[in-house]
């Protein structure tokens, strides 16, 4: 009945994609735009098709009206009656194309009936087109898209000199007295705490070496203990004197006449390779 080419993905050319709706009738006959039409920004209806049959007697006066409400109006976006008052009843088909009419623009849709009648098996869908590039920062291939800047943070600099607390702490003045060559010249009390914590620091780092001391000395005696080796130098071995039982009576071994033999056959052997490799 309704024959419609689902185009796929959209180049920068042609920006578009297309499709058709369920049947908005199959469950009443009265139905909302937003129930069969993608949620998406950017959906032109332009087509539309319904069929139904009439359940009527023929001289029985009947009217259908099937129509789309304004949704920013009064009025209708779309609406066509079909009279069959005087006719027995039919089945009917009709197609209406349209100039890509923005969905936003269509209301609620139905089918309603006027007189004595009813409508069977009634069908209706409509085609659609989106704009892919309705919203064109949506997709890097729209016209018009602009690479998105990354949002700098502000970083709130801080400056010291501003501190209030830092600037007190900088206009303190510190009563001191100088030498000829600059030095500070630390009053009786300042270096008598000096002269305190050195003592106390050079007693610390007595007990810590006396301390340290005794520690090895007791590490050294326990090694000595469990590597004591004067129990082993006590003991002995029992066995005497194990005394040799070879002897060579003339004094003079004789050659082994097989090792000879073998000797000469290696040496007549490397003498034919050695031939070999000068095509001897």
């Amino acid at each position: 009945m309704l024959s419609l080419a689902l185009w796929p993905s959209y180049s920068q050319c042609d920006p578009y994609s297309y499709g058709v709706t369920k049947n908005a009738a199959s469950n009443s006959l009265s139905w909302g735009m937003s129930s069969i039409l993608p949620s998406i920004p950017g959906v032109d209806i332009n087509g539309m098709v319904y069929r139904y049959t009439t359940n009527k007697e023929a001289d029985a006066d009947m009217k259908v009206h099937i129509g789309n409400k304004n949704a920013n109006g009064e009025g209708y976006m779309f609406r066509k009656t079909d009279d069959w008052s005087g006719v027995p009843g039919n089945t009917i088909v009709r197609t209406f194309s349209f100039r890509n009419v923005p969905s936003m623009l269509w209301g609620d849709g139905s089918i309603e009936v006027e007189g004595e009648g009813s409508v069977e098996n009634p069908v209706v869908i409509y085609s659609f087109r989106i704009d892919e590039c309705y919203d064109e920062q949506s997709n890097p291939a729209c016209p018009g898209y602009i690479k998105p800047v990354p949002k700098i943070p502000e970083v709130e600099v801080y400056a010291t000199l501003e501190d209030d607390n830092v600037l007190e702490a900088i206009d303190t003045e510190l009563d001191y007295e100088y030498d000829e060559e600059g030095n500070i010249i630390p009053d009786e009390e300042e270096e008598e705490k000096e002269t305190r914590l050195e003592m106390g620091l050079t007693a610390s780092a007595n007990a810590l070496t006396m301390l340290r001391t005794q520690g090895q000395s007791e590490i050294i005696a326990a090694m000595n203990q469990s590597t004591d080796l004067a129990m082993y130098y006590n003991s002995s071995i029992n066995g005497g004197i194990y005394n040799d039982t070879a002897q060579l009576v003339d004094g003079n071994l004789p050659d082994n006449k097989k090792g000879l033999r073998n000797n000469l056959a290696q040496q007549v052997l490397h003498e034919k390779m050695v031939d070999m490799q000068y095509n001897k």
